[in-house]
């Protein structure tokens, strides 16, 4: 499944509501904050011309940067393949492309003179297990030398938790897939980013209920899928609880500051 079909599939939870889903995480200024302040500490120094948030949806880490006016001085983008987000996003002097991370071109947002800062949160397990280091290394090949990315991505601390998590979305019917740390880190590395630092962010709380919403899933099938992931895995508290009438995962955050070499 391709990531445009991935994201059709999504679309129902697209637009205004998209704020409100799993609790209103990737709305939450507490959740967003270690992330916004990384960012905003690296742009300080980087004398950056632009600022691309890859796979931005409606916006909100770019908006929280330029209310904090760090964005003041240079041109943000929103680069997203999914037009009813960006549609949704206040515009705020914030530029808008519709498109697809694995097939931007630095052209399509910077001129030749201009030096670009690279941003992304939750979007690199879309692209599943074999596009992981293509997709990084697509980014690094848009980025210049000494060019900063920093990223918030899903990974988990082992391989069974990882194993866990990528066989509940392998039952839900969908390509996403979550490394471990350990593996992300040596993508980057041999994608040609040096990696300054990985450190946690919150947690993200997934409901089966939210889930059956977000990939057209009944409460019968989310039940069969219980069943089946406790069956391989049992309880892991930090990564699958079973429940009565489903289930509750969590995906667990690192955000990664790099640098390309």
């Amino acid at each position: 499944m391709k990531i445009d079909e991935q994201i059709s599939r999504e679309i129902g939870v697209h637009g205004p509501q998209w704020n409100s889903m799993h609790e209103g995480y990737f709305a939450d200024m507490a959740v967003a904050a270690p992330l916004i302040e990384t960012i905003t500490r690296h742009l300080s120094g980087s004398h950056a011309d632009i600022i691309v948030d890859l796979g931005g949806g409606t916006g909100f880490i770019l908006l929280e940067l330029a209310a904090r006016g760090v964005t003041a001085k240079m041109t943000p983008v929103n680069l997203d393949c999914s037009a009813i987000q960006l549609e949704t996003m206040e515009q705020n002097g914030i530029s808008r492309i519709n498109g697809l991370i694995s097939d931007f071109r630095r052209n399509d947002i910077a001129a030749l003179d201009k030096r670009v800062f690279f941003i992304m949160r939750s979007v690199l397990h879309y692209f599943g297990r074999d596009g992981l280091m293509d997709t990084l290394r697509h980014i690094r090949h848009q980025a210049r030398r000494g060019e900063m990315f920093i990223h918030q991505t899903a990974c988990f601390e082992n391989d069974d938790e990882s194993r866990c998590i990528n066989f509940l979305y392998q039952e839900m019917g969908t390509p996403k897939w979550y490394p471990t740390i350990d593996r992300l880190r040596n993508s980057m590395v041999d994608s040609n980013w040096r990696v300054i630092d990985i450190f946690p962010a919150a947690p993200l709380k997934l409901s089966s209920a939210e889930l059956g919403q977000r990939y057209g899933l009944d409460s019968q099938t989310l039940r069969d899928i219980r069943n089946r992931v406790t069956k391989e895995f049992g309880e892991k508290k930090s990564v699958f609880q079973p429940g009565q009438n489903g289930f509750t995962a969590y995906l667990h955050y690192r955000i990664c500051v790099s640098e390309a070499v």
